[in-house]
């Protein structure tokens, strides 16, 4: 094939995923690559390749950093892509990263695999007072709706809050009612406390929780030590002015 040719296609299926190829698309449906060093594919649009050093992908407040991408066409029309190779996601106050993210563009949701990491920046309103705490998750497995900064973690996922740290079977949270729950049994840490049960969910603009249990009752480990109490006001004082005093005479009166 001829180097003019090649440019022709490579042309076309360019104009085709970043114009719908004539064929209605939403919104939320419609994005753009940059940074393509090699892309490649069917000439009809349904199964595109792409690769680069510094992949980019934007849709909507959507940013994704990779280096390699596969475009499938779904029979409805609208499109899969599966990015891989250090991926890299943001969306306002969330960067998640992994392994593989395949997204589907039309829902604006997707699955994370491999090393997954989650975070969320902690935010605050215009007097400085906290909004949304800072949080941390790792799992093997995240279902990300990326519009609603909804998530369902699975594969040992563990996550860490500034109030407690904790894991279970899964871990959920819908970010417009700032409703965090861990299910299928957890373990829960809390300071010098610990939980175990079946359920745990948080509300975390009140900033409560609520356990009940499932097969088995909850166990709770209470930290029973007592810290030591600071001495009252003026009595370091006055113990150091009679250790002084002491010192003086030439120890303690042996009562001779």
């Amino acid at each position: 094939m001829s180097s003019r040719r090649r440019y022709m296609i490579t042309g076309l299926l360019a104009l085709m995923v970043l114009m719908g190829a004539g064929r209605v698309h939403t919104a939320a449906d419609r994005g753009l690559f940059k940074g393509i060093d090699r892309f490649y594919g069917d000439t009809d649009g349904q199964h595109l390749f792409m690769e680069g050093a510094n992949l980019e992908y934007f849709q909507g407040k959507t940013h994704l950093r990779f280096k390699a991408a596969e475009i499938r066409e779904k029979p409805d029309g609208t499109r899969e892509i599966i990015f891989q190779h250090d991926v890299v996601l943001t969306h306002e106050d969330l960067r998640v990263t992994g392994d593989r993210f395949c997204f589907d563009t039309k829902l604006e949701s997707g699955a994370f695999t491999g090393h997954v990491v989650l975070e969320r920046e902690e935010s605050r309103d215009d007097q400085g007072e906290v909004v949304k705490e800072w949080i941390r998750l790792v799992c093997g497995h995240l279902y990300l709706q990326t519009k609603e900064k909804a998530f369902v973690a699975t594969e040992v996922p563990r996550i860490e809050h500034a109030d407690f740290s904790g894991n279970g079977e899964t871990i959920s949270y819908r970010d417009d009612e700032e409703k965090l729950t861990i299910s299928g049994g957890f373990h829960l840490l809390m300071d010098e406390d610990e939980l175990f049960g079946e359920e745990i969910c948080f509300d975390l603009k009140q900033k409560t929780f609520e356990a009940r249990r499932g097969a088995t009752p909850l166990e709770m480990r209470i930290e029973l030590e007592e810290k030591e109490a600071a001495p009252p006001d003026g009595a370091e004082v006055g113990a150091n002015e009679r250790r002084g005093e002491q010192a003086e005479n030439g120890g303690l009166d042996d009562g001779g």
